[in-house]
């Protein structure tokens, strides 16, 4: 029979697994989001993408 101390090593282990694996996955989307940005604004020669991103985000009206 497993005790309550293992089930509790179990639960952290698997938090500590989750949020490596979520930070991860938010990291990739992120650069991959930025590399995007990136390529439209040498394509366009401005920074034009960057600001229309910004101003998106901030929530600006």
């Amino acid at each position: 029979m497993i005790d309550p101390v293992n089930y509790l090593l179990i639960a952290v282990t698997t938090c500590c697994f989750g949020l490596l694996i979520s930070f991860q996955i938010t990291h990739i989307y992120y650069c991959r989001k930025l590399t995007r940005l990136a390529k439209r604004s040498v394509n366009t020669g401005t920074i034009a993408p960057i600001l229309v991103e910004l101003e998106k985000f901030s929530g600006a009206p």
